[in-house]
């Protein structure tokens, strides 16, 4: 093709918008990923929990062992599986209470019978009973 040929948009190079190349030179999207710096530290820990979730047919518990805990939230496995999005009754049983803590979370991720959930409406002496628990544990 010669200089006074015109290339078809088909076969003309694809540019890129200068507003949306980062300063490296990189388009920007290549670049936006996901921070996984956390807000809250997590910490290994074994409890057991059971979740109570309501369906169709009324109050159902589903057991499960709690493997990551944090001020925010909780890491379990369950029995059953969680949809996204679901509130849940938490009852977290933490050695030396005298009774299960009562808490509500939303399920902010799964995979399979993995559950990540948020903590909703913490009450200071919950966060605190967290806070004391979780300072002799390890960081995940």
């Amino acid at each position: 093709m010669n200089r006074s040929q015109k290339a078809s948009p088909a076969t003309q190079p694809r540019q890129l918008n200068s507003e949306k190349l980062s300063g490296d030179g990189l388009p920007s999207f290549r670049r936006t990923r996901k921070s996984h710096a956390r807000r809250f530290v997590r910490y290994r820990t074994e409890l057991p929990l059971v979740l109570k979730v309501f369906d169709r047919h009324g109050y159902v518990r589903i057991h499960g062992r709690c493997f990551e805990l944090a001020e925010a939230g909780l890491g379990a496995v369950t029995t059953s599986e969680l949809a996204v999005g679901e509130m849940v009754s938490v009852e977290l049983s933490i050695p030396d209470m005298p009774e299960p803590i009562a808490l509500r979370a939303v399920v902010r991720h799964r995979t399979g019978f993995l559950n990540g959930c948020e903590f909703v409406g913490l009450l200071p002496e919950q966060l605190e009973w967290i806070r004391k628990f979780c300072q002799d544990l390890q960081p995940t």
